[in-house]
């Protein structure tokens, strides 16, 4: 986990990180259809930051798919809290860099601000499917 990127936070859902990774069709959202996606994302990042800040496993995980939620229990959620607030401190604030869409995935790319580090690429990846679970999470350096 010590690399310059601060590590990748789930490797969730294999299908969704080929899909991103590995030259699939990708369009970037604008306008009323990234406004759509927001729409919903937005809550769903809120809860997961906050429950995140918190301490709060159950508010951090609250959307996430049944992947996620294998990738991601509890225990592997307080490694990555303490290692997170060891190396970026607590989530304050984030902007919409770019919302994507791939096949059957949302990804909602965000500038973050921690409190020791203000350019924190996270990415949330979300199923385009409703209820638009959490599929996929990354904060990189």
């Amino acid at each position: 986990m010590k690399s310059k990127s601060i590590f990748i936070v789930l490797f969730a859902v294999l299908l969704s990180m080929l899909l991103f990774g590995c030259g699939s069709s990708t369009t970037e959202l604008t306008g009323t259809d990234m406004d759509a996606v927001l729409a919903f994302s937005e809550d769903k990042t809120d809860a997961l930051l906050s429950g995140m800040n918190n301490n709060d496993y159950a508010a951090f995980a609250q959307d996430f798919d049944v992947d996620m939620r294998k990738a991601m229990p509890q225990a592997q959620f307080d490694a990555l809290k303490k290692d997170r607030d060891a190396k970026l401190g607590l989530y304050v604030s984030r902007e919409v860099s770019s919302v994507v869409l791939s096949n059957e995935f949302y990804a909602v790319n965000y500038t973050a601000k921690f409190e020791k580090d203000d350019n924190v690429v996270v990415r949330v990846v979300f199923h385009v499917a409703e209820p638009h679970q959490v599929s996929g999470l990354w904060f990189n350096k």
